[in-house]
């Protein structure tokens, strides 16, 4: 078990601050001008914050003294604790977090991060092995 944690110390380091982030209260938010609030910046700081999160989790999982049913599959277990992660957190916006909205979009730029990782690390694999 330590040997995952430390293995695994980045992704996990970054999912806390993911979900610092996604769950503080809207107050707390820095309020950005209307001129870049109109560009939706905050779907680039998903996509970007859930890429980097996927891509630790991929290559934490994969590293070899890892139990095999993680390391022989880490793109499918970061894709499901990424989506589930990026479901959750939105989830918790709209119920519980004070002055947050659940936002489809923010999930969808969630998703989104994760497999422009996903699919970059699989072509890379792919155009490596010809």
């Amino acid at each position: 078990m330590i040997t995952f944690l430390r293995n695994n110390r980045w992704s996990i380091l970054w999912g806390l601050i993911i979900l610092i982030l996604t769950l503080m209260p809207g107050n707390a938010i820095p309020r950005v001008p209307l001129w870049i609030d109109r560009l939706h910046p905050d779907k680039l700081v998903h996509l970007f914050i859930f890429a980097v999160f996927t891509f630790l989790l991929i290559k934490g999982f994969g590293k070899k003294d890892n139990p095999v049913f993680v390391r022989n599959f880490p793109m499918v277990w970061a894709i499901m604790i990424s989506l589930f992660i990026g479901g959750a957190t939105e989830l918790l916006q709209g119920w519980v977090i004070p002055l947050r909205t659940a936002d489809w979009k923010d999930f969808f730029a969630d998703t989104f991060g994760t497999m422009v990782v996903v699919v970059a690390l699989w072509a890379h694999e792919f155009l490596r092995q010809e």
